[in-house]
């Protein structure tokens, strides 16, 4: 009996006739899909926790992370969903991302210990002991009281390292929090002086004036604040006190990838499929382009927006977010490996700084896309912690680029050498306004850097 399935890029119908199929092609799209094993298992399975139906949505899911950018969710969810560590979960979704197929094993039972809290007051996410083995397996009292110590001695095992392990991480935090980050009324300075938290506004919630996955951040020439959820429904607009103004309307709920202030205070909103152009002025919606092949947006200092494309070119829009010139592929000149480009930002003079999704390789390209210079390795280090969220230019006069990687925020020159970096955990977005203050999408607050009165 066929099993029916919807393809995740366009919805059209699919239908699993092979039992031994793993990758379907939708004929609408052409897209190709990778099967869970679970898809023609589900009826004869075990009730494992967790569900084998929902493993084949957590995997669908995944996919859609992944392929918009969001390798960190999508890493944490495979990790998640199949109880692998870090590493084997990286693995696989580049592979899912790169359309190859992954074999999955069944998840059996899962042990988790209670969570620790970081130095914010935030739970962290709980750990997780999983112990794994094959769905077809049978079932006796003997192997169920084998389990059972098997777990509870992975368990203990876990647990002093989740003790000790929280124990270090929550002190240094503590540490660097008090030296670095500030508090939310800001006075602490950052690393060497560098900066000092401002502004915090925001918070979790729902409704006007607050976020729960705020991932981007844009500035307009009169110093307004404009921010959205992961998969809102509602583009925030503060004054730059961080009171809440305004908000526009968005229907569905495709992954926000980025915005960007230009000229006139138009506001380019990204998501995975489209670009839509606000009026930050009269604060109505312009116009939507569908269908565009857009990976990152970024504005310049002169409010002119640049768009990186899946080719890792970088496209010049108009206003009415038309590709008017674009760069050639930026990797075919380097002689050394760079997988891809997906974070990057423009200077005044139309310099382009981009990044490998990793934050292993930050370059820097000239306006016609001529290859410069690669930044130092040591900033590179840093960066590479997690998967890029973003990156930023200061064009005040201070001549200093930002990257962030959902942990820390890392400093250059625009000349590539590496200043410093300071903890900040949950910043995904990143901007500077005309002062040179830098402004962090940080879930979910907004928070605002000052340089640091010496």
């Amino acid at each position: 009996m066929p099993i029916s399935l919807k393809c995740p890029t366009c919805n059209a119908p699919l239908e699993i006739t092979d039992a031994s199929q793993q990758i379907d092609v939708c004929e609408f799209c052409g897209n190709r899909i990778l099967l869970s094993p679970s898809v023609h298992q589900e009826e004869h399975s075990e009730p494992f926790p967790g569900g084998l139906l929902e493993q084949a949505r957590n995997l669908k899911r995944i996919k859609e992370l992944a392929r918009s950018g969001n390798k960190i969710e999508a890493i944490k969810l495979f990790r998640e969903t199949f109880g692998v560590g870090l590493k084997e979960a990286k693995d696989a979704v580049e592979m899912l991302d790169a359309g190859k197929p992954v074999v999955f094993t069944q998840t059996s039972s899962v042990t988790t210990a209670s969570p620790f809290f970081t130095a914010e007051s935030r739970p962290a996410a709980p750990y997780q002991v999983t112990v794994r083995q094959n769905v077809n397996s049978g079932f006796s009292i003997g192997r169920l009281f084998a389990r059972l110590i098997g777990v509870f001695a992975i368990f203990a095992i876990t647990a002093g390292i989740i003790i000790w392990f929280a124990t270090d991480r929550v002190s240094k935090s503590i540490r660097d929090v008090v030296r670095i980050a500030g508090t939310s009324q800001g006075a602490e300075k950052g690393p060497d002086g560098l900066l000092t938290e401002a502004l915090r506004f925001g918070g979790e919630g729902i409704g006007a004036g607050k976020f729960k996955d705020n991932r981007t951040v844009a500035l307009d020439s009169r110093g307004n604040v404009y921010s959205i959820d992961y998969t809102g429904k509602a583009l925030q607009k503060f004054d730059p006190d961080g009171k809440f103004l305004t908000q526009f309307a968005l229907e569905g709920e495709l992954p926000v990838l980025k915005l960007a202030a230009g000229r006139d205070d138009f506001i380019y909103l990204l998501r995975s499929t489209s670009l839509h152009i606000f009026d930050g002025r009269t604060d109505t919606p312009i116009r939507t382009v569908r269908n565009s092949n857009f990976q990152d947006l970024a504005a310049n200092s002169s409010g002119s927006i640049y768009a990186l494309t899946d080719r890792n070119e970088v496209a010049k829009l108009d206003e009415n977010g038309k590709v008017i010139s674009k760069t050639g592929d930026l990797l075919k000149q380097i002689n050394f490996e760079v997988k891809d480009l997906r974070r990057f930002a423009v200077d005044g003079i139309g310099n382009i700084y981009a990044a490998d999704s990793m934050g292993r390789n930050l370059l820097k390209f000239s306006p016609d896309g001529k290859f410069l210079f690669r930044f130092d390795s040591a900033g590179a280090k840093e960066t590479a912690v997690g998967i890029l969220a973003d990156i930023a230019i200061d064009n005040s006069g201070k001549g200093r680029v930002y990257a962030a990687n959902a942990f820390k925020i890392v400093i250059f020159d625009t000349e590539g050498a590496f200043i410093g970096s300071f903890t900040a955990p949950q910043t995904f977005g990143l901007a500077v306004d005309r002062n040179g203050a830098l402004w962090t999408a940080t879930r979910p607050f907004i928070v605002k850097y000052e340089a640091a009165q010496k």
